[in-house]
């Protein structure tokens, strides 16, 4: 059996630099009552004997934990670019993170003080797309343990929660305006559900932009297929079936623009020359697929990192102003909109 090597813990590096150990500890977190000079000679011994902080005995002394609790509806693809860019702020910043993933819709508020109550996190972050237009009970409980959080992607129209989240309503608007550049005048939108922040969000910005556009809006070219390709190609069929039918579709997610292909090349139409089609999310299978997609590309990794960088930023002080950080997606232009540009853009 092989030895095992003893931890190197702070009194051995307090015993090789000839000082106490609170005196080490002090030099690790840059207290001005240490010198220079010891600082120095404390973290070169640090260095060569390999000493590690135990993190777990500092967040007690100092009663902060050094982590923070992501909660996830799930770890579709969708989340997994958002829950890099945390990990990635995260770790710049010297934080560990711990992932919790509950059930769309399970009882949300349940999930969020379950976390609270059992583990120690220094804030929390909150990728949520249940819709509400006002906080809630949920929001006042939350609230109420004072631990700081930021809401991803939440739709809460409240000056005094901290979110981030992507701009659906200029999404939508760059989708309605290219199109009306490429001459339609008849323009449908495939949602997703009203249940959720996006299909909310992209749903009434399509709404706005048609009328700064002064586009008249139709109901019956609104097909709603819960991000479900085969749900939107049933709902575009129904659609196509109209004598007045649109000539493009603004889809509030890439499976459902793959619907709405397949239904018009059922029909016999031809993408984009009858029927011209924009999606959202910028899957990997857009650029490949024939014709390849047209659609808005959100900044999730981004996203995840601005999330972190706000979150900290509260922690640090805690008397900042709320504040809402809208994120731009960017419109990437293949060939299901008309114009045909290379593939690996």
């Amino acid at each position: 059996m092989g030895v095992v090597k003893r931890r190197v813990t702070i009194k051995d590096v307090a015993r090789k630099a000839g000082v106490t150990h609170p005196t080490v500890s002090r030099a690790i977190n840059d207290s001005p009552r240490v010198s220079e000079e010891t600082k120095k000679r404390i973290r070169r011994i640090i260095s060569e004997i390999g000493y590690r902080p135990n993190l777990i005995a500092r967040s007690l002394v100092r009663s902060k934990s050094r982590v923070l609790a992501v909660i996830t509806p799930d770890l579709n693809p969708h989340v997994q670019p958002i829950l890099r860019g945390i990990a990635d702020a995260c770790r710049r910043n010297n934080y560990a993170l711990m992932l919790f993933s509950t059930d769309y819709w399970t009882e949300e508020k349940l999930s969020y003080t379950w976390v609270m109550d059992n583990w120690r996190v220094d804030g929390m972050l909150i990728y949520n797309v249940v819709y509400q237009r006002k906080g809630g009970s949920d929001i006042r409980r939350i609230q109420s343990y004072q631990t700081p959080f930021v809401f991803i992607n939440k739709y809460l129209r409240d000056p005094k929660i901290n979110s981030v989240s992507v701009d659906n309503f200029e999404a939508a608007a760059q989708a309605v305006n290219h199109l009306r550049e490429l001459g339609h005048r008849r323009i449908g939108i495939m949602n997703g559900n009203l249940k959720s922040v996006d299909g909310v969000e992209r749903f009434e910005g399509f709404k706005r932009a048609l009328t700064a556009a002064k586009i008249p809006f139709d109901e019956h070219a609104v097909g709603c297929a819960n991000y479900s390709d085969e749900q939107s190609f049933e709902e575009m069929k129904r659609i196509l079936c109209q004598a007045r039918r649109p000539t493009a579709m603004f889809c509030a997610n890439d499976l459902m623009a793959v619907g709405v292909i397949r239904a018009a090349e059922e029909k016999g139409l031809s993408v984009p020359q009858d029927l011209a089609v924009v999606g959202f999310d910028d899957i990997d299978a857009g650029r490949y697929f024939r014709p390849t997609l047209t659609t808005l590309r959100p900044p999730l990794r981004e996203l995840g990192e601005k999330a972190v960088d706000l979150l900290i930023e509260i922690l640090q002080n805690p008397r900042r102003h709320p504040e809402q950080i809208p994120m731009t997606a960017k419109l990437i232009i293949r060939d299901s909109s008309g114009l045909v540009v290379p593939v690996d853009q």
